[in-house]
């Protein structure tokens, strides 16, 4: 129990925060796709701010990967009031030596310092801030620690300089390792559907408001989300109500009402990939049930990527590394099918159909199984949950349960503008050539040395491959 994300990616973890919404419920603005405009649109919570009168900040340092606007169409106007793209894009455009730089400040500290910047500028003003820094952490864990003195050092300036004694300060990450070895334990697992959320509120919120400070501490050991979190929001413009607060979706909570410990995620709106709640029993790759599987898995990747079959190669199931069964309760199995081809829109079965129904659907029959897999050509790591149907002997796929457990890196860059969503999933034919070139020269050298030598050049070059995406 504990912070849950909601869908795959940094998109799928802000924009529930900062709208209320999942990307599927707002405004079309995906790049290539008809009647799609920029995100300017949204409903976004910091205007909200600036209409209550808050100076707003909002920046993030990769602009390479920009939340907004590597698959989004982005913003066309500033949406705040201190906006940092237009800085790092210049930034990123300077090459440097030292790339985790300014000059003599690292790019976390000068994040930091534009932070401090906004309480000096502005120090009877309410403020909203919401920065994001990813450069540490992006590709790897292992240089988050670099963060730790900077942000040390930052939180008792402001602490000392009495900016936090009236600032509500949340410490948070998007989600935990989507691509590393870690990400293929059950550690890792978890690890990525429970990312880091903390928040802290100033002493006198606390002496003024003890119930709701026993509510969030309380609600730190029960099931919460990104609309949570939003909805927290909502309820600091409501607080000199006379009134108790009425959360704005039955989906969700602010923290400080008291959160049921009996929870679920279908309550919450959490898909049955990404919750963390649920028990899975490890099962035999070799069952028949699990090989089919994998042959659907993959045959459900090819089609996904079918308008763009010229430019992907056709993925081949290379190996099953892990089988799950899901443990699953008569809730889900009120799900019927997608609504849309990208997989995002769920269709669930009326409440009032009979019980008769439901116990044709009964855990026996309908089942939830989920498996790592690896296909080729490229050796792409997978993660896919899928409902497998008894009574005609099928699984049911959808995009939204599906996760790319290692990097694609330049794989997909023949597609990766015109169709983001492809990224994930396309091998660009035009590797083929490269590809095959290599090995058949290891190939002939091998044979005329020895046959077992040839197994054990291809499998390290199969294994460079990967390390250099």
């Amino acid at each position: 129990v504990g912070y849950n994300i909601v869908g795959d990616g940094t998109p799928a973890a802000l924009l529930p925060i900062l709208t209320g919404q999942t990307e599927q419920e707002l405004p079309e603005a995906r790049r290539g796709h008809a009647g799609a405009e920029t995100v300017d649109r949204f409903p976004w919570i910091w205007k909200k701010f600036k209409d209550n009168g808050y100076i707003t900040q909002w920046a993030e340092d990769l602009q390479v990967v920009g939340t907004f606007q590597m698959r989004l169409k982005g913003f066309h106007e500033p949406p705040v009031d201190h906006y940092g793209r237009p800085f790092y894009l210049v930034a990123e455009s300077m090459r440097t030596s030292k790339p985790y730089c300014f000059g003599s400040i690292t790019r976390f500290q000068a994040m930091l310092n534009w932070i401090r910047d906004l309480f000096e500028m502005y120090p009877s003003q309410p403020k909203f801030s919401f920065v994001f820094h990813s450069q540490y952490s992006h590709d790897s864990n292992n240089a988050l620690p670099y963060a730790d003195d900077e942000l040390l050092e930052f939180l008792k300036l402001m602490h000392k300089r009495g900016y936090f004694d009236n600032t509500m300060l949340i410490l948070m990450t998007d989600h935990g390792a989507r691509f590393s070895s870690l990400r293929k334990t059950y550690q890792g697992k978890l690890e990525e559907r429970l990312p880091f959320m903390s928040i802290r509120m100033p002493k006198k919120f606390q002496d003024k408001y003890p119930h709701l400070m026993y509510n969030l501490r309380l609600n730190s050991h029960r099931l919460t989300t990104p609309f949570d979190i939003h909805e927290t929001f909502e309820h600091l413009f409501e607080f000199h109500s006379s009134d108790s607060y009425q959360s704005k979706s039955n989906r969700s909570y602010s923290l400080f009402q008291l959160i049921p410990e009996n929870r679920t995620c279908l309550q919450a709106d959490v898909e049955q990939h990404w919750c963390a709640c649920l028990n899975w029993n490890h099962i035999s790759i070799d069952e028949s049930i699990i090989k089919q599987f994998g042959q659907q898995a993959v045959e459900f990747l090819n089609n996904f990527v079918s308008d763009s079959k010229k430019q992907c190669a056709k993925l081949n199931l290379y190996r099953i590394h892990k089988a799950n069964q899901l443990e699953t309760n008569e809730h889900l199995l009120k799900f019927v099918d997608s609504s849309d081809k990208d997989g995002r829109v769920p269709r669930f079965r009326n409440n009032t159909l009979t019980n008769n129904l439901i116990k044709n659907f009964t855990l026996n029959q309908t089942k939830f199984y989920q498996i790592q897999f690896e296909t080729i050509p490229g050796h792409a790591l997978f993660e896919l949950t899928a409902e497998y149907n008894p009574l005609n002997d099928t699984f049911h796929m959808r995009k939204k349960r599906l996760s790319r457990m290692n990097k694609y890196g330049k794989t997909s860059a023949c597609i990766a503008y015109k169709r983001p969503e492809f990224r994930e999933i396309c091998y660009c034919s035009n590797l083929l050539n490269r590809t095959h070139k290599f090995t058949t020269a290891v190939f002939v050298d091998a044979v005329i040395k020895n046959e077992k030598k040839l197994i054990k050049i291809e499998h390290t070059v199969a294994n460079r491959s990967r390390l250099h995406r």
